[in-house]
């Protein structure tokens, strides 16, 4: 059974990742997951650009735009290191989205999301209003999400997005403080550990507004994610804000047509 509305999905991946068994590792088989779950619109990351080599994996995620342009988006991965590069990067694949679509990964690129080798990538994000997904996790050195309230405050119009907030059930409270002394953060619910009430209790202090449905495709399993929505003791129309209208309002894309009618064919 499909969820009542189509999805747009905040957070998935592109690629084959060391850690985790991929059941979907090909285009057609993570079009063939959406199709399945409802999932209208994915954006995604490339693995590799998320482990190694950013220009490869943006590469990899410009053929899948091109490949499936109406069922993903494309966020730039960057590095930090070495000085430059992810400037450069940004430049290279600002065809992929307008606002920018940004992808930090500061604990597989060790160094913290705060540091000034970050501060071009801050700088380019709140001039160009981007939205920008970046991994958290409770209390780590690189990426706790108390890290990043002090940026959000200091590049106001960034739209940030703090990729599985926290995962724990302290990093979802670390996620909540943040997101409470900055307006521009949002809390994805995409993640390894899945904690009850969880999302009611989000949406409670931070409004449906600040709430994204990310599921980490094709690394954790999509219906889960979506299984706790739509089981949350939330309105329908708060669900809604979660499992599409918040994520499209930060694209800055309205009106965007259902995908339902197309198929894994779509591809061009």
């Amino acid at each position: 059974m499909k969820p009542p509305l189509p999805i747009c999905d905040c957070h998935g991946h592109f690629g084959v990742h060391p850690d985790f068994p991929a059941y979907a590792q090909t285009a057609e088989d993570l079009v063939a997951v959406m199709d399945l779950l409802g999932i209208e619109l994915l954006a995604v990351t490339s693995t590799l650009a998320c482990y190694s080599d950013c220009p490869r994996g943006n590469a990899e995620v410009a053929a899948l735009l091109e490949k499936y342009p109406t069922r993903f988006r494309g966020y730039v991965t960057v590095n930090p290191n070495p000085p430059g590069e992810a400037l450069a990067e940004l430049q290279r694949w600002k065809r992929f989205h307008t606002p920018p679509l940004i992808k930090l990964h500061p604990d597989l690129h060790h160094y913290p999301v705060d540091g000034p080798h970050y501060r071009p990538v801050w700088e380019h994000a709140n001039q160009t209003r981007a939205v920008v997904l970046v991994h958290t996790w409770e209390s780590d050195p690189n990426c706790g999400p108390l890290l990043l309230a002090p940026v959000a405050r200091q590049f106001p119009q960034a739209r940030i997005i703090l990729g599985h907030s926290g995962v724990t059930w302290r990093g979802y409270e670390q996620a909540v403080e943040a997101a409470q002394a900055a307006s521009n953060l949002f809390l994805d619910i995409s993640g390894s550990q899945s904690h009850r009430t969880v999302i009611e209790w989000m949406t409670e202090r931070l409004g449906a507004d600040r709430v994204l449905f990310g599921s980490d495709l094709p690394y954790l399993e999509a219906a889960t994610s979506l299984g706790r929505v739509l089981a949350a003791r939330l309105a329908q129309a708060e669900k809604e804000k979660i499992l599409r209208t918040n994520f499209l309002c930060l694209l800055e894309e309205f009106g965007v047509p259902s995908a339902r009618s197309g198929s894994a064919t779509e591809a061009r």
